[in-house]
């Protein structure tokens, strides 16, 4: 068959998936469930179809519990990209900490797919079971976004090109086709989507040249599945968040950069990266230290923008491939067989307790009358890392950091019968990209109800708890 034979087929193939994706599926298709002992039972690596299949089908299946929703950019090929939201009493609005946990920014990394929708399970099946863990889904919002790259995914996951790291980015400023990803003499472009955050994005350890595995893409946040992800951040209270990589047994935060200061936070910071590190059984501590260089990540958006503790996992170590033969998940999963005492539940579980305790982030206690919408804004200016312009090692040559304008906005409505409510928030006080200090910033917060409003201005610490009254906002 030739190549151009070949790439029209799987074109055709693609087309029909996503048609199939979005029709509600009345009966996916189930792997094979055998002797696993992880909450599916689950032997073989989940396909993409199956993935957002299993989504749809956990929210209807507990409408209490779980919210499926949309992120609001398509995949560069067109692909819709579904997250679940998870407490008890979903829909009702609440003051809870949120945990956002993402799998697959890597399209061959499979295990962080399998990995964070086993948690999704695990937590589904052991509420009402397990007192610890129904406690804190009281407690805790959980996010999860199985599957940040759903392109590269596909092109992985299909074999199509197995070992792709980056996502369908043939040129700047270009919409790929499907058929142009899966086209082998391709196989060297894209973006590394934890390269292309914003803050430091274009320092060290991401590479200029786009045939660089680590390609930073052409603007900070050009991507549509990156552009997700910063809405995401900045639309809720993210106190923890942490991403799924394989395979190099690490627990990583910032700095990830050579260009960053000691975090503001580092002592807390840092004593729930080794926490981690023990449950996982590996080393943890700044990318630079322990690992390599790395700008652009998830970690420092979340970090700098927020004051969230945020984290890379480096799971399923000791192969020879990112997506090593499933008995190597359920082994990561338990901290059995391959990885005796080294856990990825564990560490799942440590973040939702390290997301319910209020000294790790901040509160309000907001006096509000019932039916009010109370909103909580921020806006400032971030910026990347001085910009390397070349990959040469000898080059050092740099151009301006670029600044960008960042927005945290969040809300929620006052119960009907009551008249205060408790908002689990990040800090006011943001970490300085430039230093190991804080910027004294305030939140605003805005009472709205019948057309009247009231605003105040809210200066909050980590560990922090402020009573505000905005009780005449009616």
């Amino acid at each position: 068959m030739s190549a151009r034979k070949f790439i029209a087929i799987a074109a055709i193939a693609f087309i029909a998936q996503g048609i199939q994706a979005q029709i509600p599926a009345a009966a996916p298709v189930a792997a094979p469930m055998t002797s696993s002992p992880l909450p599916t039972g689950r032997v073989t690596y989940r396909t993409y179809i199956e993935v957002m299949n299993e989504l749809e089908r956990i929210a209807k299946a507990n409408p209490e519990r779980v919210r499926r929703f949309e992120l609001p950019h398509r995949s560069l090929v067109g692909q819709t990209i579904y997250g679940l939201e998870i407490t008890h009493n979903v829909n009702a609005s609440s003051g809870k900490p949120v945990f956002v946990m993402t799998g697959l920014h890597h399209a061959r990394e499979w295990p962080t797919v399998e990995l964070t929708m086993e948690f999704i399970y695990d937590l589904l099946k052991n509420d009402g079971v397990d007192p610890h863990l129904t406690a804190l889904l009281d407690s805790v919002r959980f996010i999860a976004v199985p599957v940040v790259n759903a392109d590269g995914y596909e092109m992985s996951r299909s074999m199509l090109v197995e070992q792709k790291r980056r996502n369908c980015r043939m040129e700047a400023g270009k919409v790929p086709t499907f058929a142009d990803c899966a086209n082998p003499a391709n196989t060297r472009n894209g973006v590394d989507l934890n390269r292309n955050y914003g803050a430091f994005w274009g320092g060290s350890g991401a590479n200029v040249n786009p045939a660089g595995d680590s390609h930073r893409g052409a603007a900070p946040f050009s991507e549509p599945e990156i552009q997700n992800m910063r809405e995401l951040l900045s639309s809720n209270q993210v106190v923890v968040a942490l991403s799924n990589h394989t395979p190099d047994a690490k627990v990583l935060r910032v700095p990830s950069s050579n260009e960053e200061p000691v975090p503001a936070d580092v002592v807390p910071y840092d004593s729930l990266a080794q926490l981690l590190g023990g449950d996982l059984k590996w080393t943890a501590g700044p990318w630079p230290k322990i690992y390599y260089t790395a700008s652009g990540t998830m970690e420092e958006q979340a970090y700098y923008s927020a004051g969230t503790f945020a984290f890379t996992f480096e799971n399923a170590p000791g192969q020879r491939s990112f997506h090593p033969p499933y008995s190597f998940v359920i082994d990561q999963y338990f901290g059995t067989g391959a990885y005796p005492g080294s856990s990825s539940r564990a560490g799942y579980i440590r973040l939702l307790e390290a997301a319910a305790n209020p000294k790790l982030h901040s509160v309000l206690e907001v006096k509000a009358p019932a039916g009010a919408t109370l909103t909580i804004h921020k806006s400032f200016t971030m910026e990347t890392a001085p910009l390397l312009k070349s990959d040469v090692a000898s080059d050092s040559t740099r151009d301006a950091p670029i600044k960008f304008t960042q927005e945290l906005n969040s809300s929620l409505v006052v119960p009907k019968g009551a008249d205060h409510v408790t908002w689990h928030v990040n800090p006011s006080m943001r970490p300085s990209q430039h230093g190991t200090e804080f910027i004294r910033e305030a939140w605003k917060l805005t009472c709205s109800l019948n057309g009247q409003s009231q605003s105040v201005d809210v200066v909050v610490a980590r560990g922090e708890t402020k009573p505000v009254d905005v009780s005449r906002c009616r």
